[in-house]
């Protein structure tokens, strides 16, 4: 519990894997079914519903302040427990959700664009990661979207040090680190195989998605590659931080790639490390900023011909490294997030 704020997390648990109790990182973290199959349509229009009604069932056991929904997926349940319980509402946005969506359901995503915006305007306060989606969230609101980014914590790095931490992971060589969401246009596949053994370099892959299996396969059977499976919080952070470049390759064409912000870049950034990005995202306009980064189109050659400039060039990447962790600190440190996370809450809460 932090500045005498007590968080109750009621998730969605997919896999069906995790304790449905338990406290994570100073967080009370109740899980609930049904299982489903990540990027199904069908299965999550049909599954959806019975999250809601459980969690809505675990809600009723809790008392609270505030609502915090995360993502549409759970708005239209947190517009539900706010009715009921008159307590005021966040929404927490981190996707266009349609756009994420789109390839999945088609024209349907529209509807899903007119759902959420509908939603949302009757949240108590909209917080986002950037300034294009606060933009896009504010439209038709009296009051606009505040910017909260998904900056990390760095107190976990107090202490770290690279060889002990590539020592329990098995990280060798010239280390490039892509931790997160391992799914299409993300450049997992490439990862996975565009390296051998006789390189000199080891990608360390980690988390989960559809494309898991790939990233597993190649651990098991390409030397160069050691997949960590789903790493916490500190832990990413901490490989991010023994890392010598971070890979934050999305395709441009997906729209919702296009306005993100990866956490993977500030992640880099507060560790020191550079990025590789793709040209065309918006995250670059504060990679090129900061003077931190590599710019590529989404292709194969283009990121083998970075990475060889990269391991012969270990100046350049201490400069990269420190203008970025300079820029972290001054525009984008966790504590200037948390300070406008307190203000939304406190701007529902009143001044006691």
């Amino acid at each position: 519990m932090e500045e005498g704020i007590k968080v109750k997390l009621i998730a969605w648990d997919r896999d069906g894997g995790f304790m449905p109790k338990a406290h994570e990182e100073g967080v009370e973290v109740h899980r609930v079914g049904p299982r489903c199959a990540y990027r199904s349509a069908g299965k999550v229009i049909s599954r959806l519903p019975r999250f809601w009604w459980r969690a809505l069932k675990e809600s009723q056991r809790t008392d609270f302040d505030i609502v915090h929904a995360h993502d549409l997926d759970t708005l239209p349940l947190g517009l539900l427990i706010s009715r009921l319980r008159n307590k005021p509402l966040v929404y927490d946005a981190h996707e266009l959700y349609y756009a994420m969506i789109r390839k999945d359901v088609g024209a349907i995503s529209d509807l899903v664009w007119v759902l959420e915006r509908a939603l949302s305007r009757r949240a108590g306060e909209i917080i986002t990661v950037n300034e294009r989606m606060a933009e896009v969230l504010s439209k038709g609101r009296t009051k606009k979207a505040k910017l909260v980014r998904n900056s990390p914590d760095t107190s976990p790095l107090t202490g770290a040090d690279v060889k002990k931490i590539r020592a329990k992971y098995g990280l060798s060589g010239f280390v490039i680190s892509y931790l997160g969401s391992l799914e299409p246009g993300r450049f997992i596949e490439d990862l996975s195989t565009i390296f051998g053994p006789k390189d000199g370099v080891c990608v360390a892959l980690g988390g989960n998605g559809t494309l898991r299996p790939i990233a597993e396969k190649a651990g098991r059977e390409n030397p160069a590659v050691r997949f960590l499976g789903t790493v916490s919080t500190d832990e990413s952070l901490r490989i991010t931080f023994a890392s010598d470049l971070v890979a934050a390759v999305h395709n441009p064409s997906n729209p919702n790639y296009k306005v993100g912000t990866p956490i993977k870049v500030l992640e880099a950034m507060a560790c020191g490390r550079p990025t590789v990005t793709c040209e065309g995202l918006d995250i670059n306009e504060r990679v090129r900023e900061a003077g931190c980064g590599f710019f590529i189109g989404y292709n194969r050659q283009e990121f083998v011909d970075v990475v060889r400039k990269a391991m012969t060039s270990p100046g350049l990447l201490a400069e990269m490294g420190a203008r970025g962790k300079e820029y972290y600190g001054r525009e984008l440190s966790w504590n200037r997030q948390k300070a406008e996370l307190l203000g939304a809450y406190r701007a529902l809460l009143g001044p006691n």
